[in-house]
């Protein structure tokens, strides 16, 4: 029934399979959605959904839920159909007292999101290392000996459970929920890793996308894992002739100190490419909203990203 309704207002081609991932695969848990049906056609007018992930707030599991995939059809717009499917869907969680959710706005549904009550609480924004200034990586192939592709997830279990955050909100990786995240059939996700002495210390997961090569996911539990993976991505750029690596990060979080020790750069401009900024908004109960409304007690991944 959404197939249609996503070709018309996102122009995408997308499957079954790619459903079937995304709102009855998580591991979260299933999606909640409502939708609007014009009587005389059947046609789906709109859409309006959630889907869950498991995140820690002050160091307790809770489910969180994500905003995705808002969508009216075009010959239905101007009739209030998202503003009525969406507090739908908020009465409903806050009746089985599940109302906690974030949101990456768009263009056009961020105002109507801020007039239902939203807070913006940080940008999201495209970090980048151009072909240009991969070019030096050709000095440092020595690096790679110490790389190799990712078969068994369970391998970087470790590294899940040592990551370590000031943040009062952020999400957990888990080798389930990782395997499941790798599966969007979207993107053809890799994996590679930097092992020193048997010992895994750092990863990193990309997929390629318009010439370029998408940095999704990554953690680096040793100067060597960064500077190694980072490079190895760097030689990638200079050996197919890629137009660089882009990586999509919480302004001013913990992955942009990372990615900017490494030469990633943003554009400065309210123009051209990569220059757009994207809201990360939340909505809660009102005492929920006032006590995490600060930006630095989230670190929210792109890893976290519903879309990459």
């Amino acid at each position: 029934m959404l197939i249609p309704l996503v070709k018309n207002c996102f122009g995408l081609d997308v499957s079954i399979d790619y459903f079937r991932w995304k709102y009855l695969n998580n591991p979260a848990g299933h999606f909640i959605g409502f939708i609007a049906v014009e009587s005389e056609t059947n046609e789906v007018a709109a859409y309006y959904g959630v889907i869950p992930q498991t995140f820690f707030i002050e160091g307790k599991q809770k489910t969180i839920y994500q905003s995705c995939d808002t969508m009216t059809h075009s010959n239905h717009r101007r009739q209030g159909l998202f503003k009525r499917l969406a507090l739908k869907c908020y009465d409903y969680l806050k009746e089985n007292q599940k109302l906690f959710i974030i949101g990456f706005g768009g263009e056009t549904s961020t105002p109507g999101f801020l007039k239902f009550g939203w807070k913006k609480v940080f940008d999201f924004r495209y970090y980048f290392k151009p072909n240009l200034l991969c070019q030096s990586a050709r000095f440092y192939n020595d690096q790679e000996k110490n790389i190799f592709e990712l078969q068994e997830f369970n391998k970087i279990e470790r590294l899940f459970q040592q990551e370590e955050s000031e943040a009062k909100i952020v999400s957990k990786r888990n080798v389930i929920h990782f395997t499941w995240r790798v599966s969007n059939p979207l993107y053809d996700y890799k994996t590679v890793y930097f092992s020193k002495d048997d010992k895994i210390e750092g990863y990193i997961t990309f997929y390629i996308h318009n010439n370029k090569i998408l940095l999704f996911d990554f953690i680096f539990n040793s100067n060597n894992s960064e500077k190694s993976l980072l490079l190895f991505l760097s030689n990638l750029v200079i050996k197919n002739k890629y137009k660089g690596i882009v990586s999509f990060c919480q302004e001013n979080g913990n992955a942009v100190k990372i990615l900017s020790r490494n030469k990633f750069i943003t554009n400065p401009l309210n123009r051209g490419p990569l220059s757009n900024k994207v809201p990360f908004i939340f909505f809660a109960e009102d005492q929920v909203m006032e006590k995490f409304s600060e930006p630095n007690f989230w670190e929210i991944k792109s890893y976290d990203h519903d879309s990459l």
